[in-house]
């Protein structure tokens, strides 16, 4: 375990208290500033879209200062932003504020993962218990947004005790990273650079190049689709049952928690799992039960199945972040002995080698373009027929990525 694992583990649980909540009130967001699904879907793109760029960015940030300091200096920035969104009253200025507070917390996105990263070593099985803390922070985000709302109480302060909570763990994290010294420059291996300071670690530019080197490119674009996904649901789930089957708020709350609870279960539980079948086929079966779990909530006229369908969803769905930065990590670290190669090949071997912090850096933005994408499309295709036809398009996209995923030989490389 990394001196930064558990500020990391705590990370994870409120970035998830954040999400949960939004969840529930997106419907009270929409109404509130008077926006059509399309508007709130481009807002939610547009705020998206910053902080995939953020995180893109930011990997030679977090190699430079190491991914404690850098985690800490992010959460000091997400904390204030989500403090200064729950407080204010203007509606021009929430936007701003909620703009800048996923321009942020895609830095801590990025943060966490590479923390877990570091932690986890490539281990499938650790790497979604790191995941399934996001999801019992949503899960108590939803709750709690859900019962505030439902006793007439302004859900806006749980974004303003996920702020003050940010800002302890920020702290906590500065200050168990100060003996953490990041790997030297002239250093060999993942954090550092070849003999001879032969750059290992590509800039924010050079990122997706390590991607394509570790042969992830199908990975990478599974993941941008599961990626969308996964943020529809969060935005869209509950607000279809709230909107258009005139669910009540704590049906809606109660589906969206059950989903986590049960995303808790799978991606705490299925290690053994994804041992035996492998990252790849536990990529198809949580890509396949979301498809399923998308077509009955968009195909069903009664609330109480369709919240059905959106726990299936919510609960397959979870299988999909943590795989993909488990095959990250094991990607990096894979490639990192080649840089302490000797002879006429060690230059090619070094030119090869990829840090786990750059690579979870590029796949995170990569996770990003499909988190920009989904919120404006959905909210397209709600606008001219309905955010039935929404789901559908999300569930299809889903049985898109599974089939991608089924259909790749059974060869050996980072996904089989």
């Amino acid at each position: 375990m990394t001196p930064t694992s558990p500020p990391a583990r705590v990370a994870f649980v409120l970035f998830g208290v954040f999400w949960g909540s939004w969840a529930v009130a997106a419907a009270d967001v929409e109404h509130a500033l008077h926006l059509s699904s399309g508007r709130l879907g481009l807002l939610l793109s547009g705020s998206i879209a910053a902080g995939g760029v953020a995180a893109a960015a930011s990997g030679g940030l977090a190699e430079r200062w190491g991914t404690g300091r850098f985690l800490g200096r992010s959460m000091v920035a997400w904390g204030l932003a989500a403090l200064v969104t729950a407080v204010v009253a203007n509606d021009t200025a929430f936007v701003v504020a909620f703009v800048v507070t996923l321009t942020t917390g895609g830095l801590v996105d990025m943060a966490m993962n590479a923390a877990a990263a570091a932690a986890v070593a490539g281990d499938a099985g650790r790497m979604m218990r790191f995941h399934a803390l996001f999801n019992a922070g949503a899960l108590v985000g939803a709750a709690a947004a859900g019962g505030l709302l439902r006793a007439g109480l302004p859900w806006r302060s749980v974004w303003a005790a996920v702020g003050a909570g940010a800002l302890v763990v920020a702290w906590w994290t500065l200050r168990v990273s100060l003996g953490v010294v990041p790997a030297a420059a002239d250093a060999p291996g993942p954090m550092g650079t070849g003999a001879g300071g032969a750059t290992t670690t590509p800039g924010w530019l050079r990122s997706f190049e390590a991607i394509r080197s570790q042969r992830l490119m199908t990975l990478a674009l599974v993941f941008a689709i599961t990626a969308m996904i996964e943020g529809g649901i969060d935005t869209w789930g509950v607000l279809y049952l709230r909107t258009q089957l005139a669910a009540g708020v704590l049906l809606g709350a109660g589906a969206y928690c059950l989903g986590q609870a049960i995303a808790v279960s799978t991606r705490g539980a299925a290690g053994g799992l994804v041992g035996r079948v492998g990252p790849r086929w536990g990529l198809v079966i949580g890509a396949a039960a979301a498809a399923a779990g998308l077509a009955l909530e968009g195909g069903s006229a009664r609330a109480v199945i369709a919240a059905f369908g959106l726990v299936l969803a919510a609960g397959g769905i979870s299988l999909c972040w943590p795989l993909v930065m488990s095959v990250a990590s094991a990607a990096a670290m894979a490639s990192a002995p080649a840089a302490r190669s000797v002879g006429p090949g060690a230059a090619t071997a070094r030119s090869s080698t990829v840090s786990p912090a750059a690579l979870v850096g590029a796949l995170t933005a990569t996770g990003y373009v499909g988190w920009v994408t989904g919120p404006a499309l959905v909210g397209w295709v709600a606008d001219d027929l309905g955010l039935s036809a929404g789901l559908f398009l999300l569930a299809s996209l889903a049985g898109v990525a599974a089939g991608i995923l089924a259909l790749i030989p059974a060869r050996p490389s980072a996904v089989a």
